[in-house]
């Protein structure tokens, strides 16, 4: 190999490493993004603009509808929501800021995305023309997110566990902030995780549970099992209960009234293994949307660390508490204790899980929506 061959060989690996650094940079600022806005920390613009993306629908379409939710919620000592002089405009974050913030998150990160159409027209129509690409698509639509667990992969009965938040914006925001505020005046330094309670954590954990509940009452749980019999490979049940689990929850959250149809979904996985955490997620949406549903449209599909995370921490607490009474259930020890006091006062009787059943396209989803 001549000289000049073999300098354009060692460029492009150079080139190529300084990609996937770049890869690697992305990955990592959007992970932290999205831990901070599932957590309610904010603290920089960018941040905060990821919180009102995830919120709000209309935000991701139109930068008018960014600015005015975001100084509704974080400037609200300049900004009374319903008129704006210009004095009171020089003082507010800038759109041009926001507009920037709102650029990078979903053109680096692809996070909360804007319609179809909204992406089609961004940055090939003048600004006074851009709020024309969004007349066909409906404003406001309201979240649904989903956070999942599993539990029992090496027991007789795989579970997939569920918490869905049918609200959020300022509300999860407060309660998020309060719930960061009990564990820091109880001088609480952990995350409350089944498999990680002890004997002098156990009060703690139930304390955990009760505030979390108290400030979240529209949340509800689901559940989902099968008998773990035949299976080579585990990730393909896992992730048919998970879809079934999603999909007939969907249907029982528009029946029942509790979260009607249009909806934004979202799903949210502990990050616990990536390349096959994405996999499944990418499987899930697309399945989903095979569907069809009429009225659901569709947010992030998303892995996520549980730090600061209550969401994932609660539905920990929630599916490995199904999975401790029906996989092991020896009685006695502190950890069944928690157990019983997660399922009694969610007013779960768990005798009803325990049947027979080896087939994931009829398995029954059982729902369970908190009420104080």
């Amino acid at each position: 190999m001549d000289d000049s061959k073999e300098l354009k060989l060692e460029f492009k690996d150079e080139s190529e490493s300084k990609e996937l650094s770049k890869e690697e940079k992305i990955a990592k600022e959007k992970q932290k993004l999205l831990q901070k806005v599932l957590a309610g920390n904010l603290k920089t613009t960018k941040e905060k603009v990821g919180f009102i993306l995830n919120s709000y629908s209309s935000a991701r379409n139109s930068d008018i509808d960014l600015a005015w939710l975001y100084w509704s919620t974080f400037e609200s000592e300049k900004f009374n929501g319903q008129y704006i002089s210009k004095s009171q405009l020089m003082k507010l974050t800038r759109i041009g800021s926001l507009s920037r913030a709102r650029a990078k998150i979903q053109n680096e990160y692809k996070l909360f995305q804007a319609d179809e159409t909204v992406k089609k027209y961004r940055g090939k129509l003048k600004d006074e023309k851009r709020d024309e690409a969004i007349e066909d698509k409906p404003s406001g639509v309201p979240p649904c997110s989903i956070f999942i667990d599993e539990a029992g992969k090496t027991q007789d009965n795989i579970v997939v566990g569920s918490l869905w938040l049918i609200d959020g914006g300022l509300s999860s925001l407060k309660t998020n902030r309060e719930l960061q505020e009990w564990t820091e005046k109880n001088n609480i330094n952990y995350e409350f995780h089944f498999s990680k309670v002890s004997k002098n954590k156990l009060q703690s954990y139930k304390d955990f549970f009760l505030k979390f509940l108290a400030l979240n009452p529209t949340i509800g749980f689901k559940v989902i099992m099968v008998q773990n019999i035949g299976f080579r490979d585990l990730s393909i049940p896992i992730t048919d209960l998970t879809f079934h689990l999603i999909d007939k929850g969907i249907s029982h959250e528009n029946k029942t009234g509790r979260a009607t149809l249009p909806r934004i979904l979202s799903v949210w996985l502990d990050d616990e293994e990536k390349g096959s955490d994405k996999l499944k997620l990418e499987n899930l949406k697309e399945r989903i949307k095979a569907q069809k549903i009429n009225g659901l449209y569709f947010g992030n599909f998303e892995a996520v660390v549980s730090k600061n995370n209550f969401f994932i921490q609660a539905v920990d607490l929630f599916t490995s508490s199904i999975n401790r009474k029906i996989n092991i259930n020896k009685g006695g020890n502190f950890k069944d204790e928690l157990a019983d006091f997660i399922l009694n006062t969610l007013r779960f009787d768990i005798s009803s899980l325990n049947k027979i059943d080896t087939d994931i396209d009829n398995a029954t989803v059982f729902n369970l929506t908190h009420t104080d």
